[in-house]
Protein backbone atom coordinates (compact mmCIF):
# COMPACT_ATOMS: atom_id res chain seq x y z
CA UNK A 1 0.00 0.00 0.00
CA UNK A 2 2.52 2.17 0.83
CA UNK A 3 4.10 1.36 -2.42
CA UNK A 4 1.46 2.75 -4.31
CA UNK A 5 0.64 5.58 -2.29
CA UNK A 6 4.33 6.15 -3.42
CA UNK A 7 3.75 6.02 -7.08
CA UNK A 8 0.73 8.27 -7.01
CA UNK A 9 2.79 10.58 -5.38
CA UNK A 10 5.57 10.60 -7.93
CA UNK A 11 2.97 10.70 -10.30
CA UNK A 12 1.23 13.78 -9.24
CA UNK A 13 4.57 15.61 -9.05
CA UNK A 14 5.75 14.31 -12.46
CA UNK A 15 2.78 16.53 -13.78
CA UNK A 16 3.11 19.39 -11.77
CA UNK A 17 6.24 19.61 -12.80
CA UNK A 18 5.52 19.33 -16.67
CA UNK A 19 2.65 21.81 -15.91
CA UNK A 20 5.49 24.70 -14.04
CA UNK A 21 7.99 23.53 -17.29
CA UNK A 22 5.43 24.75 -19.46
CA UNK A 23 4.06 28.04 -17.84
CA UNK A 24 7.36 29.22 -16.61
CA UNK A 25 9.33 31.35 -18.62
CA UNK A 26 13.00 30.27 -19.76
CA UNK A 27 15.41 32.20 -17.67
CA UNK A 28 13.46 31.51 -14.57
CA UNK A 29 14.06 27.49 -14.99
CA UNK A 30 17.25 28.24 -15.64
CA UNK A 31 17.86 29.99 -12.73
CA UNK A 32 15.82 27.59 -10.82
CA UNK A 33 17.15 24.79 -12.44
CA UNK A 34 20.75 26.01 -11.64
CA UNK A 35 19.82 26.63 -8.19
CA UNK A 36 18.31 22.88 -7.59
CA UNK A 37 21.40 21.62 -9.06
CA UNK A 38 23.94 23.32 -6.24
CA UNK A 39 21.58 22.76 -3.68
CA UNK A 40 21.01 19.24 -4.47
CA UNK A 41 24.59 18.69 -5.18
CA UNK A 42 25.75 19.98 -2.00
CA UNK A 43 23.17 18.11 0.06
CA UNK A 44 24.17 14.66 -1.76
CA UNK A 45 27.83 15.61 -1.23
CA UNK A 46 27.15 15.72 2.89
CA UNK A 47 25.00 12.86 2.72
CA UNK A 48 27.96 10.70 0.88
CA UNK A 49 30.34 11.99 3.39
CA UNK A 50 28.16 11.65 6.48
CA UNK A 51 27.89 7.95 5.21
CA UNK A 52 31.06 7.21 4.14
CA UNK A 53 30.66 6.65 0.37
CA UNK A 54 32.64 9.10 -1.66
CA UNK A 55 33.64 6.61 -4.38
CA UNK A 56 30.62 5.91 -6.03
CA UNK A 57 29.84 9.65 -6.07
CA UNK A 58 32.77 10.57 -7.54
CA UNK A 59 32.41 7.90 -10.02
CA UNK A 60 28.22 8.77 -10.57
CA UNK A 61 29.52 12.59 -10.94
CA UNK A 62 32.50 11.48 -13.77
CA UNK A 63 29.73 9.37 -15.56
CA UNK A 64 26.81 12.12 -15.73
CA UNK A 65 29.46 15.02 -16.84
CA UNK A 66 30.55 12.74 -19.92
CA UNK A 67 26.92 11.77 -20.45
CA UNK A 68 25.73 15.95 -20.20
CA UNK A 69 28.67 16.28 -23.01
CA UNK A 70 27.51 14.25 -24.87
CA UNK A 71 23.84 14.94 -24.70
CA UNK A 72 24.63 18.79 -25.32
CA UNK A 73 26.72 17.94 -28.30
CA UNK A 74 22.94 16.12 -29.74
CA UNK A 75 20.74 19.13 -28.70
CA UNK A 76 22.68 21.32 -30.52
CA UNK A 77 21.75 19.32 -33.86
CA UNK A 78 18.01 19.00 -33.05
CA UNK A 79 16.88 22.12 -35.30
CA UNK A 80 19.42 21.20 -38.18
CA UNK A 81 17.68 17.74 -38.10
CA UNK A 82 14.08 18.89 -38.05
CA UNK A 83 15.02 21.29 -41.06
CA UNK A 84 16.97 17.91 -43.02
CA UNK A 85 13.69 16.30 -42.25
CA UNK A 86 11.20 18.72 -43.28
CA UNK A 87 13.25 19.09 -46.46
CA UNK A 88 13.48 15.47 -47.21
CA UNK A 89 9.64 15.54 -46.75
CA UNK A 90 9.14 18.49 -49.52
CA UNK A 91 11.29 16.24 -51.67
CA UNK A 92 8.64 13.47 -51.27
CA UNK A 93 5.67 15.02 -51.72
CA UNK A 94 3.56 14.99 -54.63
CA UNK A 95 3.50 18.45 -55.61
CA UNK A 96 5.76 18.99 -58.31
CA UNK A 97 8.11 22.01 -59.06
CA UNK A 98 6.75 24.67 -61.15
CA UNK A 99 7.20 23.57 -64.52
CA UNK A 100 8.36 26.86 -66.16
CA UNK A 101 11.30 26.86 -63.41
CA UNK A 102 10.23 29.93 -61.51
CA UNK A 103 9.49 29.69 -57.95
CA UNK A 104 7.47 32.10 -55.91
CA UNK A 105 8.90 33.76 -52.80
CA UNK A 106 6.77 31.00 -50.65
CA UNK A 107 8.16 27.89 -52.47
CA UNK A 108 12.06 29.73 -51.93
CA UNK A 109 11.04 30.26 -48.69
CA UNK A 110 9.61 26.86 -47.96
CA UNK A 111 12.86 25.38 -49.68
CA UNK A 112 15.26 27.71 -47.75
CA UNK A 113 12.63 26.84 -44.09
CA UNK A 114 13.01 30.59 -43.44
CA UNK A 115 10.12 32.58 -42.51
CA UNK A 116 8.04 35.65 -44.48
CA UNK A 117 10.14 37.85 -42.87
CA UNK A 118 13.19 36.94 -42.91
CA UNK A 119 15.99 38.94 -43.80
CA UNK A 120 19.43 38.74 -46.67
CA UNK A 121 21.37 37.39 -43.26
CA UNK A 122 18.95 35.15 -42.60
CA UNK A 123 18.54 34.07 -45.65
CA UNK A 124 21.78 33.50 -46.87
CA UNK A 125 22.73 31.16 -43.31
CA UNK A 126 19.61 28.45 -44.48
CA UNK A 127 21.17 28.76 -47.72
CA UNK A 128 25.05 27.54 -46.58
CA UNK A 129 23.68 25.70 -43.97
CA UNK A 130 21.74 23.69 -46.32
CA UNK A 131 24.29 23.56 -48.76
CA UNK A 132 26.66 22.43 -46.54
CA UNK A 133 24.36 18.99 -45.84
CA UNK A 134 23.10 18.50 -49.41
CA UNK A 135 25.90 19.72 -51.73
CA UNK A 136 25.92 17.18 -54.56
CA UNK A 137 30.30 16.93 -53.61
CA UNK A 138 28.74 15.51 -50.16
CA UNK A 139 26.32 13.22 -50.88
CA UNK A 140 23.44 15.63 -52.37
CA UNK A 141 21.69 15.88 -55.76
CA UNK A 142 22.32 18.02 -58.13
CA UNK A 143 18.24 18.33 -58.08
CA UNK A 144 18.36 20.09 -54.93
CA UNK A 145 21.38 22.16 -54.84
CA UNK A 146 19.92 24.12 -57.78
CA UNK A 147 16.83 23.96 -56.11
CA UNK A 148 18.59 25.64 -52.80
CA UNK A 149 20.56 27.61 -55.31
CA UNK A 150 17.47 29.05 -57.43
CA UNK A 151 15.27 29.31 -54.01
CA UNK A 152 18.23 31.82 -52.37
CA UNK A 153 18.73 34.06 -55.96
CA UNK A 154 14.90 34.30 -55.67
CA UNK A 155 14.43 35.91 -52.05
CA UNK A 156 17.65 37.83 -52.37
CA UNK A 157 18.93 38.39 -55.50
CA UNK A 158 22.19 37.21 -55.15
Amino acid sequence: MLRLILFIGLIAIAFWIRHWWRTTLPEQRRIIFIKSVLFGGIALLLLAIMSGHLNPLFAALATLGLAFTRIERVLKWIPELRQLFQSFNQQQSPKSPPQNGHLSDAEARAILGVAANADAETIRAAHRRLMQRLHPDRGGSDCLAAQINAAKQRLIGD
